[in-house]
């Protein structure tokens, strides 16, 4: 049996709630357009060879938001990851904190991208992939879902 070690997961992006992040996710976990993560329209069915990607922001609204997708989650569908994209320069509320843990057994893992002001500013996310902190925050992300190259 030989192990094909080229193998990259491909992921499917989801927001929880309007305004999550989705298109920042998607972009920063495929920025060569490498077709590594689509975009999911709300409603759009998981494509089969896709791992799903839930994005959500760090406020109490946007991770009660992802309980409540993950809640009426299809066991069928396989766990999904959990990004969890900071919305201020502030630490994170106790609520979100508490909120996060609970949901750990019904996520592959949670991974946490930074508040990055140079999001902000851009017109386009994939605009502020040449700032050092969204290139280091992307890198993270990859990694985290254990995306390499």
């Amino acid at each position: 049996m030989t192990v094909d070690h080229s193998y990259r997961p491909r992921f499917a992006v989801l927001g929880a709630h309007g305004g999550a992040g989705v298109s920042t996710t998607t972009v920063m976990l495929d920025p060569q357009h490498h077709r590594q993560a689509v975009e999911l329209p709300p409603g759009t069915p998981l494509p089969p060879d896709h791992v799903a990607v839930v994005v959500a922001r760090s406020t109490a609204y946007g991770v009660h938001r992802a309980a409540q997708m993950l809640g009426h989650w299809h066991p069928g569908l396989g766990r999904p990851w959990l990004v969890v994209i900071r919305d201020a320069p502030l630490p994170q509320l106790p609520t979100v904190s508490y909120r996060l843990r609970a949901l750990g057994s019904r996520v592959l893992g949670t991974v946490h991208v930074p508040y990055l002001a140079a999001l902000r500013s851009a017109d386009a996310p994939v605009d502020a992939l040449h700032h050092r902190s969204v290139t280091k925050a992307a890198a993270a992300l990859r990694a985290g879902l254990h995306l390499t190259g």
